[in-house]
C-alpha cells in the first residue's frame, strides 16, 4: 500500500518530536520544489531560445541538434561552411530555375501540339462535311473540343464524347445553315436601305437558328469574306 504524503506527516506528527521532523521534512519538500521550478524555467528558457520548446519531444530535438553541431564542427572552419552552403544554394537555386523554364517550355510546346492538331482536325472534318467556312467554324468548335489523357481528341456531343469527325458531322446535320448549297432560302435581314450588316462568329454563337436563317445571305456573305 503506497501512503500518500499527508498520511505520511500525521504518522510523524504522532511520534516522539515528530512536529520538528514534520516541520524539517515540509521544508526539505518545499526546497525541492522550489528549486524544480527554478530548474523547468531555466530549461524553458533555454528551449524557448532554439525554438524547440513546443516539439513533441524536446529531449530527442536537442540531442539531435547536439549531433548536427558535432558533425559541424568536423568540417571545420564554421565561417568556411557558411560559403560552401551559400554555394551550394546558388547552384540548388540555378538548377531549381532552369528545371521550371524547361518545363514551362516543355507545357508550351505540348498546347501549341495539341492546338495544331486540334485545328487540323476540325478543319479536315468540316471540309468533309462540306461546311462553308471550314476555317472560321474551327474557331467556334474548338471549345467543344476534349483532349484526353493520352493526348487523343474527342468532342463534345450532349453529356458523352465521340471522335471529331462524329462530332463535326452531328454539329452540322444540326446546323445546315453551315453547309454549302444547303438550300435554304434568303428570307431578306429587313434592312433599311441598301446597308448590309455583317456577322463575326462570336455573333453567331448568341444568335438562334431561326435568327440565322432569317439573316442567311448577309452572314454567307460576311463569312466567305472573313
Amino acid at each position: 500500500m503506497a501512503y500518500t504524503l499527508e498520511q505520511i506527516l500525521a504518522a510523524l506528527g504522532k511520534v516522539e518530536n515528530g512536529g520538528i521532523m514534520v516541520a524539517d521534512l515540509q521544508s526539505l519538500i518545499s526546497s525541492a520544489r522550489n528549486e524544480a521550478a527554478a530548474y523547468r524555467v531555466d530549461r524553458n528558457k533555454v528551449l524557448d531560445a532554439l525554438g524547440i520548446r513546443e516539439s513533441k519531444n524536446p529531449e530527442e530535438s536537442l540531442l539531435n541538434m547536439r549531433t548536427l553541431f558535432d558533425e559541424v564542427r568536423k568540417l571545420g572552419n564554421p565561417e568556411s561552411l557558411g560559403g560552401q552552403i551559400n554555394t551550394l544554394q546558388n547552384q540548388v537555386k540555378e538548377l531549381t530555375d532552369k528545371y521550371a523554364a524547361s518545363e514551362e517550355k516543355a507545357k508550351a510546346e505540348h498546347t501549341k501540339r495539341i492546338n495544331t492538331a486540334m485545328h487540323a482536325a476540325l478543319q479536315a472534318a468540316l471540309a468533309k462535311g462540306n461546311a462553308l467556312n471550314p476555317e472560321a467554324f474551327t474557331k467556334l468548335l474548338a471549345d467543344q473540343v476534349v483532349v484526353n489523357a493520352d493526348d487523343t481528341l474527342a468532342m463534345k456531343a450532349g453529356d458523352k464524347t465521340v471522335s471529331i469527325d462524329e462530332g463535326v458531322k452531328g454539329w452540322l446535320n444540326g446546323n445546315p445553315w453551315a453547309v454549302k448549297n444547303t438550300g435554304v432560302g434568303g428570307a431578306g435581314s429587313g434592312g433599311a436601305g441598301n446597308q448590309k450588316p455583317t456577322y463575326t462568329m462570336d455573333d453567331l454563337k448568341g444568335m438562334t437558328p431561326e435568327q440565322i436563317n432569317k439573316n442567311w445571305e448577309n452572314i454567307k456573305n460576311s463569312l466567305e469574306k472573313g
